[in-house]
């Protein structure tokens, strides 16, 4: 293993982390390759569709919250040459500015990320969101 590219990839993930956090699509996007995939309730194929799928997000969802933060847990990535897969935890918090009504949102990020010239960007990303912690069970208690 490779720990310059491993430690690359960790920081890919976290600069991600932190750019939604600043709620700044543009530069999400270019964490993609031109070609890349991604998968945030619906399906996003290319740099163009990925960056107006941030933009939306970011006018809907980002906006109105204030203090928002990711919590990326380590992730565990397994390099193969210029291709590597990762999967990791996120938790995510802030409040809502109007109401100041705490948010906690949980995810997993299954990815795919390529090496070109020496740096790694994502090739697909599929963010699986997860119930909350203080969200209720379903009527069969599962």
């Amino acid at each position: 293993m490779n720990l310059s590219d491993h430690m690359a990839i960790q920081s890919h993930l976290a600069k991600y982390c932190i750019l939604v956090d600043m709620g700044e699509p543009a530069q999400i996007a270019e964490l993609f390759w031109d070609d890349a995939r991604l998968e945030f309730d619906g399906e996003f194929n290319g740099a163009d569709e990925i960056r107006r799928c941030f933009e939306n997000w970011a006018e809907e969802m980002r906006d109105p919250i204030e203090g928002l933060r990711h919590l990326l847990h380590i992730p565990y990535v397994q390099i193969d040459g210029d291709r590597a897969s990762s999967v990791s935890y996120a938790d995510a918090d802030g409040h809502v500015r109007r109401s100041g009504k705490p948010i906690q949102n949980r995810a997993m990020y299954v990815d795919t990320l390529g090496k070109r010239d020496g740096v790694w960007k994502f090739e697909e990303r599929k963010i699986v969101w997860m119930r909350g912690l203080k969200e209720p069970s379903s009527p069969s208690g599962e």
